[in-house]
Protein backbone atom coordinates (compact mmCIF):
# COMPACT_ATOMS: atom_id res chain seq x y z
CA UNK A 1 0.00 0.00 0.00
CA UNK A 2 2.78 2.44 0.92
CA UNK A 3 4.54 1.81 -2.41
CA UNK A 4 1.33 2.49 -4.37
CA UNK A 5 0.78 5.79 -2.59
CA UNK A 6 4.36 6.95 -3.11
CA UNK A 7 4.02 5.98 -6.76
CA UNK A 8 0.85 8.11 -6.97
CA UNK A 9 2.76 11.08 -5.59
CA UNK A 10 5.57 10.59 -8.10
CA UNK A 11 3.07 10.32 -10.97
CA UNK A 12 1.24 13.43 -9.72
CA UNK A 13 4.55 15.29 -9.58
CA UNK A 14 5.51 14.18 -13.09
CA UNK A 15 2.22 15.28 -14.63
CA UNK A 16 1.80 18.45 -12.60
CA UNK A 17 -1.36 17.44 -10.77
CA UNK A 18 -2.54 20.31 -8.54
CA UNK A 19 -3.88 17.94 -5.90
CA UNK A 20 -1.21 16.10 -4.01
CA UNK A 21 -1.99 12.39 -4.10
CA UNK A 22 -5.65 12.98 -3.32
CA UNK A 23 -4.88 13.49 0.37
CA UNK A 24 -3.96 9.85 0.81
CA UNK A 25 -1.16 8.92 3.16
CA UNK A 26 2.16 9.55 1.48
CA UNK A 27 3.85 7.47 4.12
CA UNK A 28 3.41 6.02 7.54
CA UNK A 29 5.73 5.61 10.51
CA UNK A 30 4.91 2.85 12.98
CA UNK A 31 6.02 2.99 16.59
CA UNK A 32 6.75 0.44 19.29
CA UNK A 33 4.36 0.02 22.20
CA UNK A 34 4.34 3.05 24.53
CA UNK A 35 7.13 4.70 22.52
CA UNK A 36 7.57 7.96 20.67
CA UNK A 37 11.10 7.13 19.56
CA UNK A 38 11.47 7.45 15.79
CA UNK A 39 12.27 3.92 14.59
CA UNK A 40 15.19 3.27 12.20
CA UNK A 41 12.66 2.16 9.56
CA UNK A 42 11.38 5.75 9.40
CA UNK A 43 14.41 6.89 7.38
CA UNK A 44 13.02 5.54 4.09
CA UNK A 45 9.52 6.85 4.80
CA UNK A 46 10.78 10.34 5.59
CA UNK A 47 13.02 10.36 2.49
CA UNK A 48 9.96 9.69 0.33
CA UNK A 49 8.00 12.44 2.06
CA UNK A 50 10.91 14.85 1.62
CA UNK A 51 11.02 14.19 -2.13
CA UNK A 52 7.25 14.69 -2.46
CA UNK A 53 7.33 17.83 -0.30
CA UNK A 54 10.13 19.31 -2.40
CA UNK A 55 8.14 18.54 -5.56
CA UNK A 56 5.10 20.32 -4.06
CA UNK A 57 6.40 23.32 -2.09
CA UNK A 58 2.89 24.71 -1.54
CA UNK A 59 1.60 21.52 0.09
CA UNK A 60 1.07 21.19 3.80
CA UNK A 61 2.30 18.07 5.52
CA UNK A 62 -0.34 16.59 7.81
CA UNK A 63 0.81 14.19 10.51
CA UNK A 64 -2.07 11.96 11.67
CA UNK A 65 -0.96 10.70 15.08
CA UNK A 66 -2.55 7.54 16.47
CA UNK A 67 -2.18 5.15 19.41
CA UNK A 68 -3.52 1.73 20.25
CA UNK A 69 -6.44 1.54 22.71
CA UNK A 70 -4.26 0.49 25.66
CA UNK A 71 -4.06 3.22 28.31
CA UNK A 72 -6.15 6.27 29.18
CA UNK A 73 -7.43 8.73 26.62
CA UNK A 74 -5.40 11.70 27.92
CA UNK A 75 -2.20 9.62 28.09
CA UNK A 76 -2.67 8.40 24.54
CA UNK A 77 -3.30 11.91 23.22
CA UNK A 78 0.00 13.04 24.75
CA UNK A 79 1.76 9.97 23.35
CA UNK A 80 0.28 10.66 19.89
CA UNK A 81 1.55 14.26 20.08
CA UNK A 82 5.04 13.05 21.06
CA UNK A 83 4.99 10.66 18.09
CA UNK A 84 3.97 13.46 15.72
CA UNK A 85 6.75 15.64 17.19
CA UNK A 86 9.30 12.88 16.56
CA UNK A 87 8.24 12.71 12.90
CA UNK A 88 8.23 16.53 12.66
CA UNK A 89 11.79 16.69 14.02
CA UNK A 90 12.83 14.05 11.50
CA UNK A 91 11.33 16.08 8.66
CA UNK A 92 12.88 19.30 9.98
CA UNK A 93 16.28 17.58 10.09
CA UNK A 94 15.80 16.91 6.37
CA UNK A 95 15.13 20.61 5.73
CA UNK A 96 11.31 20.83 5.86
CA UNK A 97 9.99 24.18 7.15
CA UNK A 98 8.07 23.41 10.37
CA UNK A 99 5.44 25.98 9.34
CA UNK A 100 4.28 23.49 6.66
CA UNK A 101 3.55 20.77 9.22
CA UNK A 102 0.11 20.27 10.78
CA UNK A 103 -0.66 17.74 13.53
CA UNK A 104 -3.99 15.90 13.42
CA UNK A 105 -4.11 14.11 16.77
CA UNK A 106 -6.36 11.09 17.27
CA UNK A 107 -4.80 9.34 20.25
CA UNK A 108 -6.73 6.08 20.60
CA UNK A 109 -9.96 7.55 19.17
CA UNK A 110 -9.15 7.27 15.47
CA UNK A 111 -10.36 4.45 13.24
CA UNK A 112 -8.84 1.23 14.60
CA UNK A 113 -6.82 -1.10 12.43
CA UNK A 114 -6.74 -4.88 12.59
CA UNK A 115 -3.96 -5.05 15.23
CA UNK A 116 -2.71 -2.82 18.02
CA UNK A 117 0.70 -2.68 16.32
CA UNK A 118 -0.94 -1.13 13.23
CA UNK A 119 -2.70 1.45 15.43
CA UNK A 120 0.62 2.82 16.75
CA UNK A 121 1.43 5.12 13.85
CA UNK A 122 1.81 8.56 12.38
CA UNK A 123 0.37 8.81 8.88
CA UNK A 124 1.95 11.49 6.69
CA UNK A 125 -0.22 13.20 4.09
CA UNK A 126 0.58 16.03 1.71
CA UNK A 127 -2.32 18.32 0.89
CA UNK A 128 -3.07 21.67 -0.65
CA UNK A 129 -6.47 21.72 1.08
CA UNK A 130 -7.15 24.57 3.51
CA UNK A 131 -6.38 23.96 7.17
CA UNK A 132 -10.14 24.30 7.79
CA UNK A 133 -10.61 21.11 5.74
CA UNK A 134 -7.91 19.34 7.74
CA UNK A 135 -9.67 20.40 10.94
CA UNK A 136 -13.05 19.20 9.67
CA UNK A 137 -11.62 15.87 8.54
CA UNK A 138 -9.79 15.33 11.84
CA UNK A 139 -12.78 16.03 14.04
CA UNK A 140 -15.07 14.12 11.68
CA UNK A 141 -12.80 11.11 12.23
CA UNK A 142 -13.02 11.48 16.04
CA UNK A 143 -9.74 13.36 16.30
CA UNK A 144 -8.86 15.16 19.50
CA UNK A 145 -6.77 18.13 18.36
CA UNK A 146 -5.26 19.91 15.37
CA UNK A 147 -2.17 22.04 15.82
CA UNK A 148 0.18 24.00 13.58
CA UNK A 149 3.02 26.39 14.24
CA UNK A 150 1.74 29.82 13.18
CA UNK A 151 -1.44 31.60 14.22
CA UNK A 152 -3.85 32.03 11.30
CA UNK A 153 -6.86 34.20 10.62
CA UNK A 154 -10.12 32.49 9.72
CA UNK A 155 -9.64 33.60 6.10
CA UNK A 156 -6.17 32.00 6.03
CA UNK A 157 -7.58 28.78 7.51
CA UNK A 158 -10.16 28.58 4.72
CA UNK A 159 -7.69 29.40 1.92
CA UNK A 160 -5.83 26.68 0.03
CA UNK A 161 -2.20 26.21 0.92
CA UNK A 162 0.01 28.64 -0.97
CA UNK A 163 3.29 27.91 0.71
CA UNK A 164 4.38 30.72 2.98
CA UNK A 165 1.60 32.34 4.99
CA UNK A 166 3.43 35.57 5.76
CA UNK A 167 6.70 37.19 4.83
CA UNK A 168 8.80 39.97 6.25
Amino acid sequence: MQTKTLAAIIVAAAFGSPAVAGNSAASEVRFDFDSAKLPPSAVDSLAGVLAAAQAHPAARIVLDAHCDPVGSGPYNVQLAIRRAEAVRYGLMADGIDPARIVFAVYGKDGAPRSTHAEDRRVGITLTTDPIASVIDETFGGHGTAVTWQRPLTLAQMRAPSTGSIATR
